[in-house]
């Protein structure tokens, strides 16, 4: 709420401008409730050109563990692999598995559907913010977020344990380190060595959010207006990217979109301290739902319906017990 407070007014004052209460539904008419949270991410990633979607399979709650070897083997999917909650947020319960017996232990600890996804050995994370406007040929990048993921340097005498310790983001990360990693925390890495401790781009997994913003130019918009040309329906959302590095990106080459998350995506680079002030995160907020706003009318003049309140409320109800159910079992 910290960043978020504001639209506690001015949300009410956009839907009145707007009259309709879910001002916001009309954005994304490809994505459900234009990705405010419950949609599906691998019906999602089916919306990417081919060449750039990972390697993915679907698995559904109940399948067993040979069915869901041989859907790896049909699309050519091998180990170590990413697996995530189809339906999830802020990174949780997202895991780098390498073995079938690890992958067994965690589909079968949770009543939920999981997307088994390739390991992308990329250097660089990436979120992307696009926008465009119904009608227009070109859209803009508004906010570019670099990742620079958790870890740390040996010494060639301090523990892995030790090091972290002394490591601000790895010292509020420990309990969760211990279990992930609880091979490597007595491990001595040699002088200079880094060892990295996290695979999820995400600021409550101790990853750091760089606002590059200033580098997003012409030649990045160009690239993701390529990407949404086939991406009917869709107007407004952050794609994760990995990549080789941000220049490559901006040639259209050495990258993957991993996930794309819709009018429910953040600005992640408001979370720099250093190159962006609370008074200038909270603008950012109201001023992106302004466009999304602005988008969703011109997609409801055009003929695209918002949702009912009564929808609503139930959607977002359903979000709740659905966040509430995951991170009690997490």
């Amino acid at each position: 709420m910290a960043f978020y407070w504001p639209m506690v007014i001015y949300g009410p004052l956009l839907a009145l401008r707007y009259r309709h209460p879910c001002f916001f539904s009309a954005a994304n008419p490809a994505l459900y409730i234009s990705g405010l949270g419950l949609e599906s991410k691998f019906e999602t990633l089916q919306m990417f050109p081919a060449h750039l979607r990972p390697c993915s399979v679907k698995v559904g709650h109940g399948t067993g563990l040979a069915a869901v070897l041989r859907e790896m083997a049909e699309v050519g999917l091998s180990f170590p692999l990413i697996v995530k909650p189809d339906i999830g947020f802020r990174g949780l319960l997202v895991a780098k598995v390498h073995t079938p017996q690890e992958l067994d232990n965690l589909l079968g600890a949770y009543p939920i559907d999981f997307i088994l996804q390739e390991y992308l050995d990329y250097p660089e994370e990436v979120g992307v913010f696009y926008i465009r406007e119904p009608g227009e040929e070109r859209g803009k990048i508004v906010s570019l977020t670099l990742k620079t993921f958790l870890g740390v340097t040996g010494d060639g005498q301090l523990t892995v344990k030790e090091l972290a310790l002394q490591n601000a983001r790895a010292l509020l990360q420990m309990e969760r380190l211990e279990e992930t990693y609880p091979g490597l925390m007595g491990y001595v890495p040699g002088n200079g060595e880094e060892v990295p401790l996290g695979i999820v781009g995400n600021h409550s997994k101790g990853t750091r959010f760089i606002n590059g913003t200033s580098e997003a130019d012409e030649r990045l918009a160009g690239v993701f207006d390529e990407v949404v040309r086939e991406m009917k329906g869709f107007f407004y959302g952050r794609f994760d990217i990995k990549c080789q590095n941000l220049d490559s990106l901006k040639e259209g080459k050495d990258f993957k979109i991993i996930e794309l998350n819709g009018i429910g995506a953040e600005p992640t680079h408001i979370y720099d301290q250093s190159r962006m002030t609370y008074p200038g995160a909270l603008w950012t907020i109201m001023r992106h739902w302004t466009s999304v706003a602005r988008i969703s009318s011109i997609n409801h003049s055009r003929g695209v319906a918002y949702l009912p309140p009564g929808k609503m409320l139930r959607a977002l109800a359903d979000l709740r017990t659905y966040q509430r159910s995951l991170k009690k079992k997490a």
